[in-house]
């Protein structure tokens, strides 16, 4: 039964929902192409039809969805905050600042710093030979990296200062510097973030809850389908070549399409510039 402006509007839940479709109702699709007896996907298995979809959301939620997540986390003394589970890659890391004159709060984007040491440190002995435990692996433990000796931000010096000369201007950041180690999804911050909130933007796979709360957003349902059928058949020795090429040049072309309608164009934006 169709939702009524009241029930949408007094009900939390529902708010943004259409313009998403469910995975569940994908997959009711594509069940009830294969009906036809002259699909090629006749005999295709639900699961496998599942399958294919989630490798479909996730290869688009990283590269076309532009559907982007953000938390808000206060930085503790270990300068180091944890990734969400469903963190593909970050958009942007940013602190939050307050506006002297109006008391309202807004966002200070950070610099990456790829130099801030996360190496995990091999322990070794007196004559520098490597450790092992009784399984035969190297011992190891956090050296000399940011996760035991957090990261001091370089200073600026002014034109006065007598380091000048020596003074590497590519290691400065005007509003602050984080790194991430992905290996041990972590974010780590330089020390004077310490007790400071941060807003991390970042894009997820959309595959970290289960499988009746995964949502596609419209523009990509014919893209996610397409890749579905192909997938489908693609090693399915009874469907003819040309089928297959056929059904990969459409995916490619629904693809494409889809990336030209969630792209974050605005024409107002060109006028502004």
């Amino acid at each position: 039964m169709k939702q009524t402006d009241l029930e949408y509007y007094n009900d939390e839940s529902s708010h943004g929902n259409y313009q998403y479709v469910s995975l569940r109702e994908i997959i009711d699709a594509m069940e009830m192409e294969a009906l036809n007896n002259d699909s090629f996907i006749k005999h295709v298995a639900r699961h496998n039809l599942i399958r294919h979809a989630k490798t479909a959301i996730r290869e688009m939620n990283a590269n076309a969805a532009g559907d982007i997540l953000a938390f808000e986390i206060t930085v503790p003394t270990s300068l180091v905050v944890t990734l969400p589970p469903d963190y593909v890659n970050y958009v942007r890391v940013s602190y939050v600042k307050q506006d002297e004159m109006n008391g309202g709060y807004h966002l200070v984007p950070l610099d990456i710093n790829y130099n801030i040491n996360t190496a995990i440190g091999y322990l070794q002995d007196h004559d520098a030979n490597l450790l092992y435990d009784e399984d035969g692996y190297v011992l190891t433990s956090d050296a000399s990296n940011a996760y035991s000796k957090p990261y001091k931000k370089y200073p600026f010096t002014t034109l006065c200062s007598p380091n000048r000369q020596s003074s590497d201007i590519t290691k400065f950041s005007k509003n602050g510097e984080f790194t991430i180690d992905q290996r041990r999804g972590k974010i780590l911050f330089g020390s004077e973030f310490s007790d400071r909130d941060v807003v991390v933007e970042y894009i997820s796979d959309g595959l970290m809850c289960d499988d009746s709360r995964i949502k596609v957003h419209k523009f990509l349902k014919q893209a996610v389908e397409d890749w579905i059928y192909y997938a489908s058949i693609e090693r399915n020795r009874n469907v003819p070549m040309n089928e297959k090429i056929r059904s990969i040049n459409r995916y490619k072309a629904s693809m494409h399409e889809a990336k030209k309608k969630m792209m974050d164009f605005k024409i107002n934006r060109l006028y502004r510039i």
